[in-house]
């Protein structure tokens, strides 16, 4: 809706810091409420030129962070919609962003993050992490140092679970193949076809040479080597037998 002309009550209650009409429109009207929890609220650029970009735009999670209304409000909207999380402002900045620049309670922040915890990677348009804005505040400077510590060894440990699983895994499968005795006779099939075939073309290739030196022999020679030729054929015929046992036994 445009902020200039219709915004919603609930978003001009948490703008007027009217936190507690916020709170009755949750108990009373519960059902507008949850709704105008999903509808942004825009305002366009005032000159005409410009009427295409915006000033502003937000949902009531962001007003509620931005406006630092109770703990207890902002849960009731962050329930009513939790896609919120994921909605970013005309900076290009999440609610965890704002939740960290205006320093909300270490309970907001942590519901926040549960309902989109890649926010907290997330940069705006400025290239900045919601960390970035935590600026000088005392209580936090530390945590700004030390989470992305806390980031890379959970990265690190996540990866190596994942890589043990993997491993498991894989053993896992190994031995069901081994232990399925269908599968193994399948695999024996295979590998005794395989090598009949190799062999058997093998010996197709010794028995065509062969057959190509009888041939130019019987041309070369005359009658008179025929009984020799003969004698040849004969001891080809007994490698051909002894090719096929070996390979009948291989």
């Amino acid at each position: 809706v445009d902020y200039d002309k219709n915004p919603t009550d609930l978003f001009q209650a948490l703008e007027a810091r009217q936190f507690s009409y916020a709170e009755e429109m949750f108990k009373q009207t519960n059902k507008q409420f949850n709704k105008e929890c999903k509808t942004w609220v825009v305002a366009r650029a005032q000159k005409k030129s410009e009427k295409k970009q915006l000033r502003f735009r937000a949902l009531p999670l962001h007003a509620a962070l931005v406006f630092g209304a109770p703990d207890d409000l902002i849960k009731k909207i962050l329930d009513a919609y939790p896609l919120a999380t994921r909605g970013r402002d005309v900076k290009g900045r999440l609610p965890i962003h704002l939740a960290y620049e205006h320093e909300s309670s270490d309970d907001v922040i942590q519901i926040v993050l549960e309902a989109f915890p890649r926010g907290f990677l997330a940069k705006d348009k400025k290239e900045m992490t919601p960390l970035e804005y935590i600026g000088g505040n005392s209580e936090r400077a530390g945590l700004k140092k030390a989470i992305p510590l806390i980031l890379s060894a959970s990265a690190e440990a996540e990866r190596a679970k994942m890589e043990e699983e993997k491993a498991k895994a894989l053993s896992e499968q190994k031995q069901i193949l081994h232990e399925d005795p269908e599968f193994m006779q399948h695999i024996l099939t295979a590998i005794t076809e395989d090598v009949e075939t190799t062999y058997a073309g093998k010996m197709e290739l010794v028995e065509k040479n062969y057959q190509k030196e009888i041939e130019l022999l019987k041309k070369k020679h005359d009658s008179e080597t025929q009984a020799l030729l003969e004698g040849f054929e004969v001891k080809l015929n007994f490698e051909r037998k002894l090719l096929k046992l070996k390979s009948a036994k291989a």
